[in-house]
């Protein structure tokens, strides 16, 4: 057999191999271009300057990232010591050194293999509030898929993120 056909039969076990793979995973990969990124849900009733909802109740746990704007996440942040909520910044180390929300947890999702120290110490019944940079940032989003594939069952995203948190809050621990 010339080279050219052994080459010719590799490409072709190597495409089937490739399709087979496809039919056999969880998760839908498309042929041709980028997955979707992780649909997010509403929580199931509104949080935010309501003091009879509590986290428990209105992040009830899911298959599915919830999507948490500002207010929420006010809300969330005051309630964090009494209701077991967690804060993690999705982006890297040295943005997350710069600044951060307060006691928030670095668990950058490109690294996270390395961070799972941190995220064992995190009961996964805790509500978990993710967020990178906002806007066109999908590392917390990535986060959330993985959390929610390895156990955590009541995950965030905050899609406003870094950037809207920096903005419109005092609340910034990190290097000025």
């Amino acid at each position: 057999m010339k080279l050219s056909g052994q080459l010719l039969v590799v490409v072709a076990l190597t495409v089937l191999l490739g399709l087979g793979a496809r039919v056999v995973q969880k998760q839908s990969v498309p042929l041709w271009g980028f997955p979707k990124p992780v649909q997010l849900i509403q929580p199931k009733m509104a949080f935010a300057g309501v003091e009879s909802v509590s986290p428990d109740s209105a992040f009830a746990p899911s298959d599915q990232p919830y999507e948490v704007d500002l207010a929420m996440v006010m809300g969330l942040y005051m309630k964090r010591k009494k209701s077991n909520v967690h804060f993690l910044d999705a982006r890297e180390p040295e943005l997350f050194q710069a600044g951060h929300i307060p006691g928030a947890r670095n668990v950058p999702f490109e690294q996270v293999a390395v961070y799972g120290d941190t995220l064992k110490t995190i009961p996964k019944a805790d509500l978990l509030v993710l967020y990178c940079d906002g806007g066109d940032c999908h590392q917390s989003h990535d986060l959330a898929e993985y959390l929610l594939a390895n156990g955590w069952q009541r995950v965030a995203v905050y899609t406003g993120g870094w950037e809207e948190w920096s903005k419109e809050t005092d609340f910034v621990e990190g290097k000025p």
